[in-house]
């Protein structure tokens, strides 16, 4: 009797976790200035972006974080495995609200690649590439919970 009991608390306590994890998190659209890196390790080629504007970006309100993050690195990808030979591209992406920042950024980042020995720095101007925003889905997570019992043995 009290292991079932247990087991039911257990339960109740679990779905109302479940619960107050389902909240959608809430996220606004707004514009947000964007850099590329993107690394060639097998010839030590770099490729930066210039800054970029990109609108209609959907962040999330609380984290500030970029949502479909992975989208945008996918769109450099494809273009610098479409445009230059080289091998496989690692890219990243910067982003942030304040142009003055990621203007900071920008020349930090140049900075740091032409300084480099190992490294070949390409710049990939608004012309060649441009970013294109994302449309968000907002996807619902699930969140499988399995309980398992077990029998007790009587003496």
């Amino acid at each position: 009797m009290k292991n079932s009991l247990k087991l039911i608390c257990l339960l109740l306590c679990l779905m109302a976790m479940q619960s107050v994890d389902a909240k959608p998190k809430k996220v606004v659209q707004k514009p947000v200035y964007m850099i590329g890196v993107g690394i060639s390790f097998v010839d030590s080629m770099v490729f930066i972006t210039d800054l970029q504007q990109v609108d209609s970006v959907t962040i999330e309100k609380k984290t500030r974080f970029l949502k479909d993050r992975q989208l945008y690195s996918f769109q450099l990808q494809r273009y610098l495995e479409a445009n230059f030979k080289g091998g496989p591209y690692v890219p990243s992406i910067f982003f942030g609200t304040s142009k003055k920042k990621m203007e900071r950024r920008y020349l930090s980042l140049h900075k740091r690649y032409v300084q480099s020995k190992d490294l070949r720095m390409t710049l990939v101007d608004r012309g060649q590439f441009r970013f294109k925003p994302e449309k968000y889905i907002e996807q619902e997570e699930i969140v499988e919970v399995n309980a398992q019992t077990t029998k007790g043995k009587k003496k």
